[in-house]
């Protein structure tokens, strides 16, 4: 009897064992953890966008889903990250037009020169028609589009002198993204384009590789260009939209609940992400200043003979666009 009462006890024990394993592996089975790219800094606007999407994300889906953010790169180059959506390798990033137009040509009509001139112009316009059609065409390339976070206005700086007009780039090596618009509007201002990536961009100033660069001013001041360049005109030349996408390989896992938090998290983050980004800009320009920068801003003379320059660099990529997107484009701005 007290070997039958033993094994008796000592079954219960191993099926209660057993309930409580099955238990906990189901709490881990349901929790997911989604992989976050993007290459600035951890006090870019971007990083603290992600953290703020990832506690809204994490709270309504009662810490079923939660995130592993990889900030300045340390995963992926942008146009790494997008093979690593297409691939199911990175779940969730957010990157510039710019090499996005390598997969679906109509993004490099985000890169001309000169089309806003202001922050809320370029956040109505790609809260519109247009960011909505965009973000539709990259589901074609395993890319599920979001919405639209922002890195600011792009402008000049380097290390030989301060520039006033586009006279003043002639001869100097700047740097742009592999965007060939971007490319050929800098060329237009006079001064010798170099593509080189984000990562590598410190070290070629510091080099003399390249004589200057544009970045928004918080890519200027977070990474410390200062140390290497000397100039910086606010010249707000491209406007910096940062479409922010999920892996079509991740979507497809999630449950239509899941789906929708996560979609309105990106919304609640991109208002978020977008004020602070505004509301930093003027002290980081300040802070430039206390690190010995020259900064100049250009008067709206000055600025027209910018514009001036590039005004018909559209022209050149019509074909590349597609002329009906384009016109449709170019119809809608502001």
């Amino acid at each position: 009897m007290k070997a039958k009462f033993m094994m008796k006890n000592i079954l219960i024990l191993i099926i209660t064992i057993t309930m409580l394993q099955m238990g906990f592996t189901s709490v881990f089975a349901n929790e997911m953890v989604l992989t976050v790219s993007h290459v600035l800094a951890p006090t870019n606007p971007y990083q603290y966008g992600f953290e703020r999407m990832a506690e809204i994300v994490s709270e309504r889906t009662n810490g079923e889903i939660k995130f592993n953010i990889f900030p300045s790169a340390s995963l992926a180059e942008e146009e790494q990250a997008i093979e690593g959506l297409q691939l199911g390798t990175i779940d969730i990033t957010t990157v510039s037009a710019a090499p996005l137009t390598a997969f679906v040509k109509e993004f490099m009509a985000c890169d001309l020169p000169f089309i806003f001139s202001s922050s809320q112009e370029a956040f109505d316009f790609y809260d519109g028609e247009i960011g909505d059609l965009l973000l539709e065409k990259t589901e074609k390339i395993g890319l599920i589009g979001l919405c639209w976070w922002e890195n600011g206005f792009r402008n000049l700086t380097n290390n030989v002198r301060p520039i006033v007009t586009p006279a003043d780039l002639k001869g100097l090596k700047i740097r742009t993204m592999y965007s060939p618009v971007h490319m050929a509007s800098i060329t237009a201002l006079g001064a010798s384009v170099t593509p080189i990536s984000f990562g590598e961009l410190y070290s070629a100033m510091q080099q003399g590789v390249i004589d200057g660069q544009e970045n928004p001013v918080s890519n200027i001041e977070q990474n410390k260009f200062y140390e290497v360049q000397k100039y910086i005109t606010l010249s707000r030349h491209f406007h910096d939209p940062s479409p922010t996408f999920i892996s079509a390989k991740t979507w497809a896992k999630l449950t239509e609940e899941q789906r929708q938090i996560i979609k309105e998290a990106s919304i609640e983050a991109r208002d978020y992400m977008r004020q602070l980004g505004v509301d930093q800009e003027e002290e980081l320009i300040e802070n430039l200043k206390k690190e010995g920068m020259q900064v100049t801003v250009l008067t709206p003379e000055q600025l027209n003979a910018f514009k001036d320059a590039t005004k018909d660099v559209w022209k050149g990529f019509e074909d590349q666009i597609g002329k009906e997107f384009l016109d449709k484009f170019l119809n809608a701005l502001p």
